[in-house]
C-alpha cells in the first residue's frame, strides 16, 4: 500500500468521525416547521426519528422511557426528535398525524417507516437494525 492510498484512507476515516460528531447527541424538541427544516439539511443522509406527543396523552408517557433508552443507545446513528402536537400543530399537520404517539423515521423529508400506537422496547429496537443494516449497504 502506499503511503498516499493511507492518506486516503485516514482522510476518509476522518470525515466519517466528524460527521458522527456532528449528529445532536441529545433528544430534539422540534418548536417549529423552520428547525425540522434546519435539521434535514444538516442532516440529508441521517435518519431522523421523530416523536409525536403530548402532555396529556397517557399512551405517549408510557412510550417515552423507552425512546429515551433507544436514543441513548442508538445516538451515534440517528436523530432522535420530539414533536409536541400541541405546539407544532404544522409538522403534525404536514405528515398528517391522526393518533399519538406517533414515531415516524424519516431520510432526506421522505417517510421510510412510521409506527402508530406506543411501541414496545423489542419492537422498536428490531425496526432500528433494520434500518441501519440497509443504511450499511
Amino acid at each position: 500500500m502506499s503511503d498516499e492510498e493511507l492518506e486516503n484512507i485516514k482522510r476518509e476515516k476522518a470525515k466519517k468521525m466528524l460527521k458522527q460528531l456532528s449528529i445532536p447527541q441529545n433528544i430534539i424538541n422540534l418548536n417549529t416547521i423552520e428547525q425540522y427544516r434546519d435539521l434535514l439539511e444538516k442532516h440529508p443522509d441521517k435518519v431522523i426519528i421523530m416523536d409525536f406527543w403530548a402532555t396529556w396523552c397517557a399512551p405517549c408517557n408510557m412510550f417515552a422511557p423507552v425512546y429515551e433508552k433507544l436514543q441513548q443507545e442508538y445516538a451515534n446513528q440517528f436523530i432522535f426528535a420530539k414533536v409536541n402536537v400541541d405546539t407544532n400543530q404544522v409538522l403534525a399537520s404536514h405528515y398528517k398525524i391522526t393518533g399519538i404517539p406517533t414515531t415516524l423515521f424519516v431520510k432526506n423529508g421522505t417517510i421510510i417507516n412510521k409506527i402508530v400506537g406506543a411501541a414496545n422496547y423489542n419492537k422498536m429496537k428490531q425496526i432500528l437494525e433494520k434500518i441501519k443494516k440497509k443504511s450499511n449497504k
